[in-house]
Parts: C-alpha cells; structure tokens; sequence
C-alpha cells in the first residue's frame, strides 16, 4: 500500500474527479504541479452584475495558501481584463491571464503586458460595435482589448435568445472579414480577435515549468476547450458544471459546480502538503 493510501482522506474530505479516479494519488505522487483556473463559473458563481461575481467564502484564503507552497504554480487563466481579476481576487499576488490570452499580469509587474490587436482587427471590432448599436444593444456591450462581448444574463428567456441569435448572425458575417471569430459564453456572446486563445496562453505558462510537471487547468464554459484540448498530452483538464457522461468536451474530469470547485482547492491544499518519504 502506498503512502498517499495509507495518509489518504474519508470520504466525507476529500472530493472525487469524476472520470479520474486516481486523480488525488497523480497529484501527489507529482514532484512539480501547476494549476490553471478559470474565473467566473468555476472560482466565483455567475452575476447579473459581472463585479458582483465574487468567490465563495473561503476560497481566496485557499488561493493564498497555495501560493505559500512551491510545489505548485498557480494562474488564473480568464476571458475578463486582468485588471478585474485582480479587483475580484482582492490583489492576489497570482498570474494572471485576462482578455483570453491578449493580457498578461504577473505579481512582480506594476501592469499587465498587453497583446494588441492588429489595425484590421481593431477596425472590425470598431464595426461590430457600430452593428450592436444599431440593434440598441449598446448598453449590453462590454468592450475588451480584444473582444466585445454582449451580455443577456438576467434578461427573459425569450429576449435574450433573440439578442444573442441577431448579434451573433450579424458578427459571424463581420468576423472573418477582419481576423475575428465570434463565440458563445454563458451569459452572451463575444466577438473577439482570432490567432490566440485560452489554450495559447496555457501553453505559454507551462513552458516555464519543469519537465514532468502535472498540469491541471479547470473550467466551465466554451471558452476553456481550448485549454482543455492543449492539455490533454500534458495533464488533466477537469470541466465544472458537466456531467461525466457528457461528451461534448476535451476535458477528461469534471466537477459539479463552484462549491465542488472549492472543496476541490482545499483538497489539492491538503494532499499537498502531505510530507513524502
């Protein structure tokens, strides 16, 4: 019997990643681990109000614990702009990835480094704002370096589809014009510059980490496939919100929702920690 058998949790404390039955022995038998976590639906539950989106109680505390150890690098990896994660996060000295990979902030930088959209990118953004005013849905925009997202979380049913069907048709037709590619989240739909995404920057990070090093990254929206796709040869991606049987994913675990998401820290805290032979 291994260590990590004989020191493991009861039931009622540690939390099973569904599909990954190993997955707590693979993380602690690891000699090098990194971390990658979306935001909003996996670290802090959704909002009408995007900066009323905190996370549950406890779970910056677990962050600043994990940060303490260094057997595990950590990154928040997040459609938002850095500068919001931070704010939410209550400055967390902590990597961050904003703006699906156009925005880079690390502790030791006073800001984040900023990818810039290209003159034909940033004139198609320009257009598909125009498009969005036309429609009258100025108010549900959210303007990014590199996207423009509309927002219908909280509207009716019925008004919110219709908003997200009109605007996503008309910038589907705008966005391979201008190096732009348009994609659904839950809660809107964005337009954003093409050529980098979420799976990118994760790439980027892990090259910095040592050989053989455990990479894990968990979400739950569309936009975290692209992460999970460039994972898969590299680690485990674990999808929050799905079901085990669900197989419209490149994730390979899941977890239920943002509460399993905590105990989820709070249990890679504690095997950790563990002292190894």
């Amino acid at each position: 019997m291994g260590y990590f058998q004989v020191m493991s949790f009861s039931d009622n404390e540690k939390i099973a990643i569904g599909k990954v039955p190993d997955f707590w022995e693979r993380v602690f038998a690891a000699s090098s681990r990194f971390l990658g976590l979306d935001y909003d639906g996996t670290l802090a539950p959704f909002h009408v109000d995007p900066m009323q989106a905190r996370p549950l109680p406890g779970v910056v505390e677990v962050l600043h614990s994990l940060l303490g150890p260094k057997n595990t690098s950590l990154a928040i990896i997040s459609g938002r702009p850095a500068a919001e994660i931070l704010m939410l996060l209550d400055n967390l000295p902590v990597t961050i990835v904003g703006s699906h990979g156009f925005e880079l902030w690390q502790p030791t930088n006073d800001a984040p480094v900023i990818l810039a959209p290209s003159s034909a990118q940033k004139h198609g953004l320009g257009q598909a704002r125009i498009i969005a005013e036309k429609f009258r849905y100025a108010e549900k925009l959210e303007h990014k370096v590199a996207s423009i997202a509309m927002h219908t979380r909280g509207l009716p049913t019925p008004i919110a589809t219709a908003m997200e069907s009109n605007i996503l048709e008309a910038w589907s037709t705008l966005a391979p014009l201008h190096a732009l590619e348009c994609r659904r989240f839950n809660g809107g739909v964005e337009i954003r510059c093409s050529g980098r995404h979420k799976g990118d920057a994760l790439l980027e990070l892990l090259k910095s980490e040592p050989q053989g090093t455990l990479a894990v990254y968990v979400g739950d929206d569309d936009t975290d496939e692209d992460a999970f796709t460039v994972i898969q040869n590299k680690g485990i991606g674990i999808k929050v919100g799905a079901s085990s049987s669900s197989s419209e994913t490149a994730a390979t675990g899941f977890l239920k929702d943002c509460a399993a998401v905590r105990i989820f820290l709070e249990t890679w805290l504690s095997v950790t920690s563990m002292p190894r032979n």
